[in-house]
């Protein structure tokens, strides 16, 4: 059975950090990061765990940081292993669900240029670029900026 919820603690935190490393799209959060960012309050991490057996999986995580009637998707991944399978298209739309309760008009977040199917995500959201940060990583290439307004 998967869930989505904002439960996290040391053991999740470090599972969170291995899916970043392992999808080298993502932002690469360590454990600190995760639970600094947990401990913001205008800041949720969104989960999606699969339980089978009593054992717990994390498959992914959406997080968000909001201040009065916008949003930033700070960093979002799904397991390598998982990708492929609607989880983060599930995971995706319940950010932007929970975020649209909350009252957010509007939300961005930003994606590498190379990272062609991310972009292609996100415009199935109806996220659209509005603006682009010349040579943002590493001082070589671009960060494209999405934009939904709700």
């Amino acid at each position: 059975m998967r869930e989505i919820n904002t439960f996290l603690d040391g053991p999740i935190a470090q599972k969170l950090a291995e899916i970043c490393a392992q999808t080298k799209t993502a932002a690469t959060w360590q454990v600190q990061d995760f639970l600094n960012e947990a401990g913001q309050k205008t800041s949720k991490i969104f989960i999606l765990t699969e339980a089978e057996n009593n054992k717990k999986t994390v498959l992914g995580f959406c997080a968000v940081r909001f201040v009065f009637e916008s949003a930033e998707i700070t960093n979002f991944a799904v397991s390598p292993s998982y990708q492929r399978k609607y989880l983060g298209t599930e995971l995706f739309a319940h950010t932007i669900n929970f975020l649209k309760e909350c009252g957010i008009k509007d939300i961005t977040l930003e994606v590498a240029s190379s990272n062609i199917a991310a972009q292609a995500f996100y415009k199935k959201f109806n996220f659209t670029c509005v603006s682009v940060r010349k040579k943002f990583y590493n001082m070589y290439e671009d960060a494209l900026i999405f934009k939904l307004c709700l």
